[in-house]
Protein backbone atom coordinates (compact mmCIF):
# COMPACT_ATOMS: atom_id res chain seq x y z
CA UNK A 1 0.00 0.00 0.00
CA UNK A 2 1.34 3.63 -0.96
CA UNK A 3 2.14 6.20 1.55
CA UNK A 4 -0.62 8.40 0.11
CA UNK A 5 -3.32 5.82 0.15
CA UNK A 6 -2.97 5.10 3.94
CA UNK A 7 -2.95 8.76 4.67
CA UNK A 8 -6.04 9.19 2.47
CA UNK A 9 -7.43 6.19 4.41
CA UNK A 10 -6.66 7.33 7.60
CA UNK A 11 -7.80 10.70 6.90
CA UNK A 12 -11.24 9.89 5.47
CA UNK A 13 -11.45 7.64 8.99
CA UNK A 14 -10.15 10.48 10.63
CA UNK A 15 -13.12 12.58 8.69
CA UNK A 16 -16.29 9.68 9.92
CA UNK A 17 -15.52 9.87 13.25
CA UNK A 18 -14.96 13.32 13.69
CA UNK A 19 -18.25 14.38 11.65
CA UNK A 20 -20.20 11.12 14.23
CA UNK A 21 -18.59 12.59 17.15
CA UNK A 22 -19.71 15.81 16.26
CA UNK A 23 -23.39 14.71 15.89
CA UNK A 24 -23.36 13.09 19.31
CA UNK A 25 -22.37 16.69 20.44
CA UNK A 26 -24.59 18.44 18.85
CA UNK A 27 -27.37 16.19 20.04
CA UNK A 28 -26.34 16.04 23.59
CA UNK A 29 -26.08 19.76 24.02
CA UNK A 30 -29.23 20.50 22.11
CA UNK A 31 -30.75 18.02 24.43
CA UNK A 32 -29.28 19.22 27.65
CA UNK A 33 -29.40 23.04 26.70
CA UNK A 34 -31.60 23.56 24.07
CA UNK A 35 -33.04 27.31 25.26
CA UNK A 36 -29.33 28.20 25.03
CA UNK A 37 -28.31 26.67 21.60
CA UNK A 38 -32.05 28.31 20.16
CA UNK A 39 -30.63 31.51 21.55
CA UNK A 40 -27.40 31.15 19.79
CA UNK A 41 -29.05 29.97 16.23
CA UNK A 42 -31.32 33.01 16.77
CA UNK A 43 -28.39 35.41 17.04
CA UNK A 44 -26.34 33.62 14.43
CA UNK A 45 -29.06 34.71 12.36
CA UNK A 46 -31.09 31.28 11.82
CA UNK A 47 -30.71 27.57 10.95
CA UNK A 48 -28.26 27.91 7.84
CA UNK A 49 -26.07 30.83 9.36
CA UNK A 50 -25.60 28.25 12.55
CA UNK A 51 -24.48 25.37 10.25
CA UNK A 52 -22.40 27.54 8.41
CA UNK A 53 -20.70 28.72 11.56
CA UNK A 54 -20.01 25.16 12.85
CA UNK A 55 -18.78 24.54 9.57
CA UNK A 56 -16.34 27.44 9.30
CA UNK A 57 -15.24 27.28 13.01
CA UNK A 58 -15.34 23.68 13.63
CA UNK A 59 -15.41 21.21 10.58
CA UNK A 60 -12.85 22.70 8.72
CA UNK A 61 -10.33 23.79 11.10
CA UNK A 62 -10.45 19.98 12.83
CA UNK A 63 -9.91 18.68 9.35
CA UNK A 64 -6.50 20.31 9.62
CA UNK A 65 -5.91 18.14 12.98
CA UNK A 66 -7.23 15.19 11.34
CA UNK A 67 -4.70 15.44 8.32
CA UNK A 68 -2.05 15.94 11.12
CA UNK A 69 -2.97 12.67 13.14
CA UNK A 70 -3.31 10.97 9.93
CA UNK A 71 0.52 11.38 8.85
CA UNK A 72 1.38 10.73 12.28
CA UNK A 73 -0.15 7.51 12.82
CA UNK A 74 0.83 6.69 9.00
CA UNK A 75 4.67 7.56 9.97
CA UNK A 76 4.47 5.52 13.26
CA UNK A 77 2.57 2.73 11.76
CA UNK A 78 5.79 2.53 8.79
CA UNK A 79 7.64 1.88 12.42
CA UNK A 80 5.72 -0.31 14.14
CA UNK A 81 3.83 -2.35 11.23
CA UNK A 82 2.61 -5.43 12.78
CA UNK A 83 2.85 -9.08 11.26
CA UNK A 84 -0.80 -9.40 9.87
CA UNK A 85 -0.42 -13.22 9.93
CA UNK A 86 0.27 -13.60 13.38
CA UNK A 87 -2.04 -11.07 14.66
CA UNK A 88 -2.73 -11.79 18.64
CA UNK A 89 -4.70 -10.19 21.15
CA UNK A 90 -1.19 -8.95 22.77
CA UNK A 91 0.08 -8.72 19.74
CA UNK A 92 -2.93 -6.16 18.84
CA UNK A 93 -2.53 -4.32 22.38
CA UNK A 94 1.29 -3.57 22.13
CA UNK A 95 0.26 -2.14 18.58
CA UNK A 96 -2.18 0.09 19.91
CA UNK A 97 0.01 1.02 22.75
CA UNK A 98 2.75 2.06 20.53
CA UNK A 99 0.43 4.76 19.12
CA UNK A 100 -0.83 6.32 22.34
CA UNK A 101 2.37 8.33 23.25
CA UNK A 102 1.87 10.04 19.45
CA UNK A 103 -1.31 10.93 19.97
CA UNK A 104 -0.74 11.99 23.79
CA UNK A 105 1.41 14.48 22.25
CA UNK A 106 -0.10 15.20 18.81
CA UNK A 107 -1.40 18.09 20.45
CA UNK A 108 1.41 20.02 20.55
CA UNK A 109 1.98 19.35 16.50
CA UNK A 110 -0.98 20.19 15.13
CA UNK A 111 -2.06 22.97 17.91
CA UNK A 112 -0.88 25.99 15.52
CA UNK A 113 -2.18 24.55 12.11
CA UNK A 114 -5.29 24.08 13.17
CA UNK A 115 -5.52 27.20 15.17
CA UNK A 116 -3.80 29.39 12.11
CA UNK A 117 -6.60 27.77 9.74
CA UNK A 118 -9.61 28.64 12.11
CA UNK A 119 -7.76 32.33 12.99
CA UNK A 120 -8.09 32.36 8.89
CA UNK A 121 -11.37 31.71 8.67
CA UNK A 122 -12.87 33.07 12.12
CA UNK A 123 -11.19 36.87 11.96
CA UNK A 124 -11.78 37.02 8.18
CA UNK A 125 -11.22 39.76 7.30
CA UNK A 126 -9.65 41.78 10.02
CA UNK A 127 -6.85 40.22 10.89
CA UNK A 128 -4.28 41.47 13.23
CA UNK A 129 -1.08 39.82 13.98
CA UNK A 130 -1.06 40.25 18.24
CA UNK A 131 -5.11 38.95 18.28
CA UNK A 132 -3.24 35.67 16.31
CA UNK A 133 -0.11 35.65 18.13
CA UNK A 134 -1.65 35.59 21.53
CA UNK A 135 -4.88 34.35 21.20
CA UNK A 136 -4.49 31.50 18.60
CA UNK A 137 -1.08 30.93 19.10
CA UNK A 138 -0.13 31.51 22.83
CA UNK A 139 -3.20 30.94 24.34
CA UNK A 140 -3.84 27.69 22.35
CA UNK A 141 -0.90 26.02 24.75
CA UNK A 142 -3.07 25.54 27.61
CA UNK A 143 -4.20 22.52 29.74
CA UNK A 144 -7.24 22.84 29.71
CA UNK A 145 -7.53 23.46 25.70
CA UNK A 146 -5.49 20.20 25.51
CA UNK A 147 -7.60 18.60 27.70
CA UNK A 148 -10.80 19.56 25.64
CA UNK A 149 -8.84 18.24 22.67
CA UNK A 150 -8.04 15.14 24.43
CA UNK A 151 -10.70 12.64 23.84
CA UNK A 152 -11.65 13.59 20.23
CA UNK A 153 -8.09 12.91 19.83
CA UNK A 154 -7.88 9.69 21.04
CA UNK A 155 -11.53 9.27 19.56
CA UNK A 156 -10.09 10.28 15.86
CA UNK A 157 -7.05 8.45 16.36
CA UNK A 158 -7.87 4.95 17.66
CA UNK A 159 -11.07 4.98 15.72
CA UNK A 160 -9.49 6.21 11.95
CA UNK A 161 -6.42 3.39 12.88
CA UNK A 162 -8.61 0.43 14.14
CA UNK A 163 -10.80 1.10 11.07
CA UNK A 164 -7.84 0.69 9.07
CA UNK A 165 -6.24 -2.00 10.34
CA UNK A 166 -9.47 -4.11 9.83
CA UNK A 167 -10.05 -3.14 6.01
CA UNK A 168 -6.23 -3.78 5.80
CA UNK A 169 -6.57 -7.50 7.70
CA UNK A 170 -9.55 -8.25 5.58
CA UNK A 171 -8.00 -7.39 3.04
CA UNK A 172 -4.85 -9.88 3.19
CA UNK A 173 -7.44 -12.53 4.77
CA UNK A 174 -10.74 -12.28 2.98
CA UNK A 175 -13.60 -14.07 5.05
CA UNK A 176 -15.20 -16.78 3.12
Amino acid sequence: MTTFRDIRILFVNGVIVLLIFLVLVEAVTWGVASEVKWNFVKDSGGVLPYLGLLVRNTILPELVTIFVLALLINRIHRWVDPAFDSLTWKSLLLYQLSFLPALLTAFLIFIPFTQSIRYLLVEFPIYSFNSYWHKYIIDSYSLALYFKYLLPVMLIGYSALNISLMTRTLRNHPVV
